[in-house]
């Protein structure tokens, strides 16, 4: 994998950051660079590390069925079903149903609601600075951190992963490779990704990529512990993967939707046995907790509610007849029954003398950050964490304190939060499912795929998870939902880029344009997105927080910057907190550019094309926006 910086985003911070690197390179070579790496290396390898490194891996998309050792016939794991049964498994694992939520409760070690996340979209999937992250606690003890793939917790600062505690960061932008605020054009092969901030030029696959660059890392000299976070792009759809990965899967006659997303996880699959072994050739298995997880239930659904199998996928059972998708678990991605929440989760940590085996226990995903914290010996600073930390269990093979928790998962998704959106509250084999006023019970004891509701039979059960239900609901509703607002006029990142997955105020039928749509000349089944069909969308407003008032520059582009879309408008419309900003458009260009005086404060700015002068009609979406602060 190969790279190269390019001059786009940050072109007035760039060719100073070039001449400096460049004269660095030169003293590095007068000075003989092989020389002091060699000394660092010697230093590292003869300075044993008293903290544990850590790699954690989570897949984005892939569900509890879609690993081999889950009784799955179909798909290729071989490196993760080895792994798993050298760990510690966690068989009774929850997540949240989406994304951004799983990742905001992984790095808290709170509920999804309490750290301010329940959207993958709408600038409801911003994780708040106000939370300490497992990243920012690990670099406090002296940790070096990495985070390569998918962060999905803010584009903006100050809520990116740079501004949340990571020292090296190499990530696409949004929930996925190709949506809205990542780099124009990015397919997942060869694209463009963001370093630190900066935009960086990649070569090869993105899964490659993540790894790879992660592996770099991995092996820098080094006197301190490090913390890997893997969070991968892959299965996420849209679902393409080098066609060689893609090829065995057809040949076994499964549709080409389905062999591309198997052949995305077998990629990656391979990607965590290098990874593995690269570990162990430099000796550090034994000193390392690794992890592999998922972040949510499938997104790839080859069964329906009541787990049959759909007709176009009867031939995989002709072929396969003892295969159950997803293990024979209702739901996928999205759903709060047990198939859109229950995932895989494998540990392993030699030194820490973990018992190797699987384990039943009620456990979740902001059981994590306590979790390594306790291994590595490191003290909590978070006192008010809804997670445990499974220390015991996994250690001892068992945990008292752990018998009677409840855990809830909910799926919000909405601009604010409702008790009344779909919820589950797990309690040892007992499901509570609740949506609006329906009410199911299930005993997982004896429905394992939840097909038989038996909530009348158990009154004491129901009215049980019904009241923890209302507890965590009156916590949250205590605690509040934060509208979320992108800084402006922060040094750290100027000029700040807003783009249109961010938009806030969406009404509740209007699409939102998360998915761009660029496409590699590949067969494939056309994903949603929003590329020739911009006339869908309304401009709304973006939030923002501008913390010094001044002068400031705002360009306003119908497509991002490599795109050179030209606007096919006569006129562009800024309004800030309204107040409406006129400008006209000449030819052909590709955005409009107006400068004003900002107030220092939280406002609302939006951005739109028109041909008509006399009523500013919002004829036209500016997806791209630029805020570039000039002086005071």
């Amino acid at each position: 994998m190969t790279t190269n910086k390019l001059s786009y985003k940050f072109s007035q911070r760039l060719m100073p950051n070039l001449i400096a690197t460049t004269l660095l390179s030169l003293v590095l070579g007068a000075c003989g660079s092989n020389a002091i790496n060699e000394t660092a290396a010697n230093k590292a390898s003869n300075q044993p590390i008293d903290k544990p490194n850590i790699v954690l891996i989570i897949t984005d998309d892939q569900g509890w069925g879609d690993v081999g050792l889950h009784n799955n016939p179909v798909i290729k794991t071989p490196n993760i079903d080895d792994f798993a049964q050298q760990s510690v498994r966690l068989n009774n694992f929850h997540v949240d149903p989406t994304c951004s939520p799983t990742r905001s409760a992984l790095l808290t070690g709170k509920h999804s609601l309490k750290a301010g996340v329940w959207h993958t979209i709408l600038g409801r999937y911003m994780l708040g600075p106000e939370h300490k992250t497992l990243a920012e606690v690990l670099k406090d003890n002296n940790y070096d951190t990495g985070i390569f793939g998918k962060w999905h917790l803010g584009d903006n600062y100050p809520y990116r992963p740079q501004d949340q505690g990571f020292n090296e960061v190499l990530i696409h932008g949004g929930g996925g490779v190709g949506q809205t605020p990542d780099y124009w054009g990015n397919t997942q092969f060869d694209d463009t990704y963001f370093r630190n901030g900066e935009l960086e030029k990649t070569k090869g696959y993105a899964t490659t990529v993540w790894f790879e660059e992660a592996q770099k890392f991995i092996d820098k000299p080094r006197t301190q512990p490090y913390f890997a976070f893997i969070p991968l792009n892959a299965p996420h759809g849209p679902y393409r993967a080098p066609e060689n990965y893609i090829k065995p899967y057809l040949d076994d006659g499964l549709n080409r939707t389905m062999a591309s997303f198997y052949g995305m996880i077998t990629h990656l699959d391979d990607q965590i046995g290098k990874m593995r072994k690269g570990i162990e050739k430099s000796g550090q298995t034994d000193n390392t907790i690794f992890i592999v997880m998922t972040d949510n239930g499938s997104s790839y659904r080859p069964t329906n509610h009541k787990t049959q199998i759909t007709p176009q996928h009867k031939h995989i059972k002709a072929a396969y007849p003892s295969w159950i998708p997803n293990d024979g678990m209702r739901g996928y991605k999205g759903s709060v029954y047990e198939g859109g929440h229950r995932v895989p989760f494998f540990i392993s940590y030699p030194n820490g003398k973990l018992k190797t085996g699987s384990y039943t226990e009620l456990t979740a995903h902001y059981d994590v950050m306590p979790t390594i914290l306790g291994l590595a010996g490191i003290e909590n600073p978070v006192k008010s964490m809804d997670g445990s930390d499974l220390t015991t269990l996994i250690k001892n093979g068992s945990d008292s304190t752990l018998a009677e928790r409840s855990v809830v998962v909910t799926n919000q998704r909405v601009y604010h939060p409702s008790d009344k959106r779909p919820t589950a509250v797990a309690y040892k084999n007992w499901r509570f499912i609740n949506e609006n006023d329906k009410e199911e019970l299930y005993n997982l004891a004896n429905d394992p795929s939840q097909q038989n509701n038996v909530a009348e039979n158990h009154p004491e059960i129901l009215a049980k998870l019904k009241s923890d239900k209302q507890a965590w609901w009156n916590e949250n509703v205590q605690l509040g939902f934060k509208d979320r607002y992108i800084n402006v006029g922060n040094p750290a990142e100027n000029p700040v880029r807003l783009n249109a997955m961010d938009w806030m105020e969406v009404p509740d039928k209007q699409p939102v344009p998360w998915f761009i749509g660029h496409q590699p000349p590949a067969e494939e089944y056309d994903y949603v997105h929003w590329l020739t069909e911009e006339h869908k969308y309304t401009a709304l407003p973006w939030y923002i927080d501008v913390e010094q008032a001044g002068k400031y520059r705002v360009k306003a582009y119908y497509h991002d910057i490599p795109a050179g879309t030209p606007i096919m408008k006569k006129y562009c419309v800024i309004n800030v907190n309204n107040k409406n900003i006129v400008q006209k458009v000449h030819g052909r260009a590709s955005y409009c550019m107006v400068d004003t005086r900002l107030v220092k404060g939280k406002q609302k700015i939006t951005a739109w094309f028109t041909d008509n002068k006399d009523t500013l009609t919002k004829e036209s979406a500016a997806f791209y926006v630029y805020i570039n602060h000039m002086e005071q």
